[in-house]
């Protein structure tokens, strides 16, 4: 899945608080589009995530609502094997799959000790057009969706301090705490987005889709018996807010 799209929406995918070793996470993530004043719901991702000893599995589902005023109507399916060490999400291979304007694109993403060492977007875009990626710069690297499952836990982040290197398949980016606020009962994280390479040379990240990349990610905990758990997501660009709220079944 690609986090421009999170992370499209980034994001895509989130988690609750004080992972297990061995654990069945079933979530709905609720995307709303904030529309003149009123949060309009434009889509929803399933997702499921299987941690058992040593490794994990995640898969998701992304179906958008049919708002062809505000959206291109977009349906998505994703999967990261990776394993779990030391508290360390470590991903393996990222595949993810989505149809929007009747166009199928996929991306297939291949690590090892955290590097990347092969990827294929289907159909493969113009690297002319974009800025370039570095070598270096896939080195210690995750993808969008590991990347969040950290975002959404207090304890894997370590209380919203630690630095998230992301390569989606197309675009290199790092994403970087900034600020941590108590408002409203809520422990509220901001990461600001820090451009590397991949992105249009143009400086049009939009893509045409409201499932834009995230120049800003506000991540909102409520503290439940001692605990911090993720309750909503809102990410931001130049022009346009997405409330992503989380449902833990």
């Amino acid at each position: 899945m690609k986090v421009y799209y999170f992370i499209y929406v980034v994001f895509i995918i989130l988690f609750n608080s004080n992972i297990a070793k061995s654990e069945i996470i079933q979530t709905i993530y609720e995307l709303k589009l904030e529309v003149l004043g009123l949060n309009v719901k434009i889509g929803q991702i399933n997702s499921t995530i299987e941690i058992d000893n040593d490794a994990y599995i995640l898969k998701y589902d992304l179906k958008s609502e049919n708002l062809v005023e505000l959206i291109s109507p977009t349906n998505g399916v994703g999967e990261i094997n990776g394993s779990f060490i030391n508290s360390r999400f470590i991903p393996l291979n990222y595949n993810y799959t989505y149809e929007r304007k009747g166009i199928t694109k996929s991306t297939k993403i291949e690590f090892l000790n955290s590097n990347v060492i092969s990827y294929e977007v289907n159909p493969p875009f113009e690297k002319s057009k974009l800025t370039p990626i570095s070598d270096s710069m896939l080195l210690n690297v995750i993808d969008p969706s590991t990347g969040i499952i950290l975002m959404s836990d207090y304890d894997l982040n370590k209380n919203c301090t630690i630095e998230y290197r992301i390569f989606d398949g197309k675009r290199r980016y790092d994403l970087i705490y900034t600020d941590i606020a108590e408002k409203e009962g809520y422990t509220i994280c901001t990461l600001q987005r820090r451009k590397l390479g991949g992105f249009k040379i143009n400086g049009d990240d939009s893509d045409g889709s409201s499932f834009f990349s995230a120049e800003q990610i506000d991540a909102y905990f409520l503290k439940k018996n001692d605990m911090f758990v993720i309750d909503k997501f809102i990410t931001k660009n130049k022009s346009t807010n997405l409330i992503i709220d989380v449902i833990i079944q």
